[in-house]
């Protein structure tokens, strides 16, 4: 029988409930925004937003920076940023969530039903096929793939989740194939490696697999065995040479708050930390109520010494461990159901299990996508077990079971909409990790976004006290502090978080922002300098450093210095509208019109850049070109009151009283102490 066949005609009720059930499950994701990773990852991804090639797609991380750079984080998932620029293809080249977030949905419904696909392959025993069903119904609703779903980034997971399902199945159905045909599965795994580093563990599911589904009473299918062995493991080698190279052979650089136990200089301390993390990994999938979006920093305090009190659950936990694999090998008959559900719970799982290496996280839910689905059967062929060997009534457990069910999926529906806005989801996370400094940090970036100043200094504030090295907390909160002219204390901030991070680019720029504002010009510019050259291609600071040498009447120095921040960044309209205002200043009419075509190439919405050229056409006497671009620039910014002053001025200089009385009048309006239009006003009204 075919897997076609298997599919059209056997159970096809349980693959559109399992469908139906994927869909209700995440269809309240439909409304979400970009969140938290979704930023970096395609907003700001120059990959996604189509305005690279295909070569750079592959040239580059996930986040958009080229993977040899020291500054990559390392993630290579090429494929993944292809279907981000399809989503923006299919949106008409435009970020909208929701195309984003469907295609996640219809990802995850694949995911499912290859799972079931999947195990009805791998599992499937006269004994065992309701137990197969009801735990992809579990791991279908299970809430810990919430992140994974309703986060844009999760798709890395999915494709890989996918992809690694395939190439088990078809590693089952190939057994008795010509060796050749095991290309196909290497192939498959080598683009599941493209979405998610991760996936090359399926080589090793492959491998436990032929090693308990083998009978080897032939020397020939023993050979055969150890060739398909050779194999996978060879291939495994390949990919990870292959994975090395491209990232030049350079690991990530994490830091201590990303994974504090990894950098622990005490074996007992990484150790008892390590296991007690493996312990919240599985309370995480029995009961999945503290669920947060980051886990990094204090979320998890370490165990230093043996009066924690967590050593008494890590110590429970492997005595169990110890119980169930004394069992398990006591059995006259190993189930190789149960082997293949713990390689399916073990192996995704090592590499973020910092045995091998370190890694950038603590708990990381995304990565229990694949351990869930084997442990979504153990649970179930546990249940089953219990009904069987203590004779209990198998109703009640049905009951219980079916109640869990219903948890999971409300649960789901309910931590879907902590994701939908990042405000919800950094909110969320308190109750759960209120030790992380990272929480706070995001809840106060959120609320200085949204103009709830107090509420964002006081989360930076507490970010400081839990993590007194966290200096992008400070940076962010002296940027606040300047706001409301406390530059002192902004400059204390900046001068400690760049005691901290000597290379903080974006702190030395505001140091100088501060130090401009105690009238320090000359150590201001060597603060903006000195962010320069930690990040080359500043526009922002070179802005910033161009406003300087205007105060200094450094009319040249200033033209430059903007010059550069419209080269880094041909949007960056503040910049344009200086070099024009200034140009004009100086009666150089000529290059402001030119210039100004040049910015309405990259701006042409910018109500700031129509009116300065406005201005200069009307100190030449081009009133008709003039006007174009006032009412341009009004039909843009419609409650401006300069922009209705200036056009009355143009209107009164081209002798059309009428109309200049007009815009006087609505200038007055919107801004009743515009003297400038009331004197004008006054003069042509006693003309």
């Amino acid at each position: 029988m075919t897997i076609l066949k298997e599919v059209s005609y056997g159970n096809i009720w349980k693959y559109c409930l399992i469908s139906l059930l994927a869909c209700l499950s995440y269809a309240n994701t439909l409304f979400g925004a970009f969140v938290f990773d979704d930023t970096e990852a395609v907003v700001k991804n120059k990959d996604v937003l189509l305005t690279t090639s295909i070569y750079d797609v592959f040239k580059n991380d996930f986040w958009g920076t080229d993977i040899t750079s020291n500054a990559s984080h390392k993630s290579y998932r090429p494929l993944v940023i292809l279907t981000y620029r399809f989503n923006v293809l299919l949106a008409g080249s435009e970020l909208n969530p929701l195309y984003f977030h469907a295609m996640n949905i219809l990802l995850y419904v694949i995911l499912c039903l290859l799972s079931f696909l999947v195990f009805k392959n791998l599992f499937y025993t006269k004994n065992n096929d309701n137990s197969i069903f009801l735990s992809v119904l579990l791991f279908t609703i299970h809430p810990i793939h919430t992140e994974v779903v309703a986060s844009v980034v999760g798709r890395a997971d999915l494709l890989a989740s996918i992809l690694f399902l395939l190439s088990v199945l078809l590693y089952q159905r190939l057994l008795k194939a010509h060796l050749l045909w095991m290309l196909m599965v290497v192939i498959i795994i080598f683009l599941a490696t493209l979405c998610k580093e991760t996936a090359i563990t399926a080589l090793a599911v492959c491998f436990v697999f032929d090693c308990a589904h083998g009978k080897l009473f032939t020397s020939t299918k023993r050979r055969l065995l150890i060739k398909r062995c050779l194999i996978l493991v060879v291939s495994g080698l390949v990919m990870l040479y292959i994975r090395l190279k491209i990232m030049n052979f350079e690991g990530p650089n994490f830091t201590i708050a990303d994974n504090p136990a990894a950098f622990s200089s005490s074996i007992f301390t990484r150790v008892f930390t390590f296991n007690y993390i493996y312990v919240i990994n599985i309370l995480l999938l029995v009961w999945p109520q503290w669920l947060c979006f980051d886990w990094s920093m204090g979320c998890i305090p370490l165990i230093k010494d043996f009066y924690d009190f967590r050593i008494a659950t890590v110590i429970f936990f492997w005595l169990i461990i110890t119980y169930g694999c004394y069992r398990f090998f006591q059995s006259y008959r190993y189930n190789t159901s149960v082997i293949m559900a713990l390689s399916f719970v073990i192996f995704p799982f090592l590499p973020a299990s910092n045995v091998f290496f370190k890694v950038g996280f603590v708990i990381a839910e995304r990565i229990l996508l694949l351990p869930s689905l084997g442990f979504c059967f153990l649970i179930v062929h546990g249940l089953r077990k219990l009904v069987r060997g203590l004779n209990l009534d198998k109703e009640k457990i049905h009951f219980l079971f079916y109640g869990i069910c219903v948890i999971y999926f409300l649960r789901t529906v309910q931590r879907n909409t902590d994701w939908l806005t990042e405000k919800n989801l950094f909110i969320s996370a308190l109750d759960v990790c209120p030790l992380n400094a990272k929480v706070h940090y995001n809840v106060g970036k959120v609320a200085a976004d949204n103009n709830e100043h107090r509420l964002a200094i006081e989360e930076y504030k507490k970010a400081i006290e839990l993590n007194p090295l966290y200096e992008q907390a400070m940076n962010n909160l002296a940027n606040l502090l300047r706001d409301e002219r406390k530059f002192e204390e902004a400059e204390v901030l900046l001068r400690r978080a760049l005691n901290i991070r000597p290379n903080f680019a974006a702190a030395w720029m505001n140091l100088g922002i501060v130090l401009t504002n105690l009238n320090r010009s000359v150590e201001a510019e060597e603060c903006y300098l000195t962010a320069i050259t930690y990040r080359k291609k500043y526009p922002d600071c070179y802005y910033n450093l161009g406003n300087l040498y205007l105060d200094a009447k450094r009319n040249d120095d200033a033209l430059k210095a903007w010059g550069k921040a419209v080269l880094f960044r041909p949007t960056h309209t503040a910049a344009w509208s200086n070099m024009l205002v200034l140009l004009d200043s100086l009666r150089q009419y000529d290059q402001v019109l030119e210039l100004g075509q040049n910015a309405l190439m990259y701006n042409p919405t910018s109500a700031a850049i129509h009116f300065s050229i406005a201005n200069t056409l009307g100190k030449v006497q081009q009133f008709e070109k003039a006007e174009k671009h006032f009412l341009e620039a009004l039909n843009l910014s419609p409650n401006n009151a300069l922009y209705f002053s200036n056009l009355g001025v143009l209107y009164h200089r081209w002798r059309q009283p009428n109309k200049a009385i007009e815009m006087y009048r609505k200038s007055l309006q919107i801004d009743p102490k515009m003297k400038t239009a009331e004197n004008n006003l006054r003069k042509l009204i006693n003309m």
